[in-house]
């Protein structure tokens, strides 16, 4: 019986040590499938990454230029919108920098203001991964991330940009050392008009060899280079002072001098001495070119050709117009200053003066600087008004009431009770724009005038529609000049194209002339004209139709004059930098001259028309009015010719 048992016992071990056995091994088939899957997905992966890094790695390098040019910075051609040179512009681009002659403790300085821990990252920080992968645009921090940006031909922002940035950034470091590093940003970093790098900068801003600038000097450079907008030294210089101090005060921090030293060192202004001379041509414009040409290409080691809308021929007469009006009448009645600005009916702009004269420490006063607008841009509202209902002479109330804690006076004293849009503006009113904008929403007017093309801030306060914001001339060009364009808002720019002068190389920028939505209706354009044709002082008188009109504004700081024809849109502004006041310029006299002076002679050659029929036929055209800038002009340079 116990046999019987032993025997039972045995079997059913045997059994189950079968079965075991037997689901052993299908475990083993089931793990060594799983293994080869995996095996199989992983190399699909790498095969996949691979792939992708070849293509992003081809991509980016298609993107870089590494080149250099030791031998001398390259040149920068300004031409007229008909191939007429305005200027060979040179040395702006430093070549060649060599840390063996620059002073460490000059290098210390940029290090300091830029990346005080350059020496210890692979060449991006734990900021800028998190800024990338959480689809921030904000550019890379680092000084190698810096250097990255500069290698690529066309500049860019973005989340994109910003990967493709960090990916040269680690290349750079694993490929090149510090030293390499550090001279190619001293080399190739953006420090504001039109100037790269160290040795540009300071022969241009300082008038001396990099090696020998002042530690502040190199802190003012250092500040630039971090934000060439806000801290350029020739227009911002107490504020470019302060934070080249702010960058001492991190070298004491960092042991890169002694504290002592900060206060010593520290300058209220920068120790400026810049070599800018004023050309046959405004200044201005070539400072404006050289911006733009930065902004678009960056640093580059090949001459360039750039074809600008400029018309030499109307830049010369809007020249003389300033200097010979502002010397005969706005200087003996106070204003010292004075800037004009004129475009064609699609934002192309054919003459700008900054100012009286040339300096080189003052900024463009036809394009940066903001003046108090005044009537200029009560228009505003009105075209919001006109929209809605394009009938000028619809009834708005005209009375003396408080409006958002505010309650307007008109500059005449008057008020009517009800009055139609088209008198209204006429008298140049202040309560009715004010009561349009409480109608229609101050948060709709401020995005309306957005949409307009009005790009300075306007605040939240009521009076804005009335002239409390500082605007600039380019602000106010786009929102009279909107009805002339066929209600859409012109594009106001000074390049045309920019390419290399060597044969063969693609275009590195073409002003393209994209479809934009209307903001006026046709409706309404028909209104603002009759509106406009109410308002223009007949006094004036030029040989042709036109609209214009004058404004004082800031209390009599600021006096305007602007108006257009069927061809051309132009805008004046008189004043002074301190913002005191000229009592004795009035407007539709003395600014109205300069305007009047410069349009009797830009118009000559072209066809007299009306300025609704100047807009009829450019809507049919749709690429622009048929005037002198559309003819055909023979060009030295073919593949930039009939550039409009």
């Amino acid at each position: 019986m116990d046999e019987n048992n032993q025997v039972k016992r045995s079997g059913a071990m045997a059994a189950q040590a079968a079965l075991q056995e037997i689901e052993e091994r299908r475990l083993r088939e089931i793990r060594r499938r799983k293994r080869r899957i995996r095996l199989a997905a992983a190399s699909v992966v790498l095969l996949v990454l691979a792939g992708v890094s070849t293509v992003v790695t081809l991509s980016i390098q298609t993107q870089l230029d590494f080149s250099r040019k030791s031998d001398r910075s390259p040149d920068v051609l300004i031409a007229g919108f008909d191939g007429t040179v305005i200027k060979n512009v040179q040395g702006h681009y430093s070549q060649d920098v060599s840390l063996i002659t620059f002073p460490k403790r000059l290098q210390n300085v940029f290090v300091a203001a830029t990346d005080p821990g350059f020496y210890h990252h692979f060449g991006a920080g734990l900021s800028d991964i998190t800024r990338i992968v959480s689809g921030d645009p904000e550019p890379g921090s680092t000084l190698t991330m810096k250097v990255a940006r500069s290698f690529f031909e066309v500049p860019d922002t973005g989340t994109v940009r910003n990967l493709e940035e960090l990916l040269v950034a680690l290349w750079l470091e694993a490929r090149f050392d510090k030293t390499t590093i550090l001279r190619s940003y001293l080399e190739r970093t953006y420090v504001g008009s039109g100037i790269f790098g160290v040795t540009a900068a300071s022969r241009i801003l300082f008038g001396v060899q990099a090696q020998n600038m002042s530690l502040h000097q190199a802190a003012v450079l250092a500040a630039a280079m971090n934000d060439p907008r806000t801290l350029n030294p020739l227009h911002f210089p107490t504020a470019s002072a302060h934070a080249a101090n702010i960058v001492l005060q991190e070298m004491a921090t960092q042991k890169m001098i002694e504290p002592e030293q900060v206060s010593a060192l520290s300058r209220t202004v920068p120790q400026l001495s810049p070599r800018i001379s004023e050309d046959d041509y405004s200044q201005y414009v070539i400072d404006q070119v050289m911006d733009e040409v930065a902004i678009r290409v960056g640093y580059t080691s090949k001459d360039l050709r750039v074809v600008t809308s400029i018309d030499a021929r109307l830049q010369m007469m809007a020249q003389d117009a300033v200097t010979d009006i502002s010397n005969l009448r706005l200087k003996p009645r106070g204003a010292d200053q004075a800037a004009l600005l004129a475009i064609s009916p699609d934002g192309r702009v054919r003459a700008m003066v900054g100012g009286t004269s040339y300096d080189p420490m003052s900024q463009n006063r036809a394009w940066t600087v903001r003046h108090y607008p005044g009537r200029m841009i009560k228009i505003l509202p009105y075209y919001y008004a006109l929209n809605e209902n394009p009938d000028p002479a619809q009834w708005v109330p005209d009375s003396r009431k408080e409006i958002e804690g505010w309650k307007p006076v008109n500059p005449d004293r008057q008020y009517r009770g009800q009055v139609s849009l088209r008198d209204a503006f006429a008298r140049d009113v202040n309560t009715v724009p004010v009561e349009l904008t409480h109608k229609f929403g101050l948060g709709n007017m401020r995005d309306f005038a957005a949409d307009v093309g009005i790009e300075s801030r306007l605040s939240d306060d009521i009076r804005t529609v009335v002239g409390l914001d500082p605007v600039t001339l380019p602000d106010i060009a786009r929102l009279h000049a909107l009805s002339l364009n066929g209600g859409v808002t012109p594009r106001i720019t000074v390049i045309n194209s920019i390419r290399s002068s060597a044969e063969g190389q693609p275009v590195l920028y073409q002003r393209k002339t994209t479809v934009r939505e209307k903001t006026l209706t046709d409706e309404a354009m028909l209104a603002v004209n009759s509106m406009l044709a109410g308002v223009t002082d007949p006094q004036v008188r030029l040989d042709r139709p036109f609209v214009g009109f004058g404004a004082l504004a800031g209390r009599g700081s600021d006096a305007w004059f602007a108006g257009f024809t069927a061809d051309l849109y132009t805008v004046v502004w008189v004043g002074n930098d301190d913002k005191s006041r000229a009592p004795a310029i009035r407007p539709d006299v003395d600014v109205a001259s300069l305007w009047r002076l410069f349009m009797l002679d830009a118009s000559q050659g072209f066809s007299i028309r009306s300025v609704a029929r100047g807009t009829s036929q450019r809507l049919v055209e749709e690429d622009g009015v048929s005037d002198m800038w559309k003819r055909h002009w023979v060009d030295p340079n073919p593949p930039l010719a009939n550039e409009p």
